[in-house]
C-alpha cells in the first residue's frame, strides 16, 4: 500500500509540475514578451536592421582610453594587417576598424587602446 501511494504522489508532483513549467506562447496578450527599452523618441533614422547603430555618437579616442566593447567582436577584426601596411600587432593586441575607418591597435584583454591611425 505505501509504495502505491508513493507511486502515485511521486506521479502528481511530476505532472504538476511539467504543467507549471509550460508556456502558452499562442495566448493572451501578444505584446507581453515583446521588448521595450522605454525610448520613444523618433531618432532611429540611421538605424541599422537591428537598430545598432540606433544611439551613435562619434567618439574621439586617445591612448590609454578604454574602447567600445562592441569593437572587440569578430567582425570588426583586422586580419590582414600587412594589406593595410599595419605593423604586426604584439601578442594580446589586435588591430579593430571603428565605424569611422580608423585604424585602432587594442589590448584585447583590456580593451585599452595602444595606438591610432587616423586617415591611413
Amino acid at each position: 500500500m505505501r509504495r502505491l501511494i508513493l507511486a502515485a504522489s511521486l506521479a502528481s508532483l511530476i505532472l504538476t509540475a511539467t504543467t507549471a513549467l509550460a508556456d502558452d506562447h499562442d495566448r493572451g496578450d501578444r505584446h507581453h514578451h515583446r521588448y521595450d527599452d522605454g525610448d520613444d523618441d523618433d531618432d532611429d533614422d540611421d538605424a541599422g536592421y537591428y537598430g545598432e547603430r540606433r544611439h551613435w555618437k562619434h567618439r574621439d579616442y586617445h591612448r590609454g582610453d578604454r574602447i567600445e566593447v562592441v569593437y572587440l567582436e569578430p567582425r570588426y577584426y583586422v586580419d590582414d594587417y600587412e594589406y593595410y601596411h599595419l605593423r604586426q600587432p604584439p601578442r594580446g593586441h589586435r588591430w579593430v576598424r571603428d565605424e569611422d575607418g580608423r585604424f585602432i591597435l587594442v589590448a584585447v584583454a583590456t580593451g585599452i587602446i595602444a595606438d591610432i591611425l587616423l586617415h591611413h
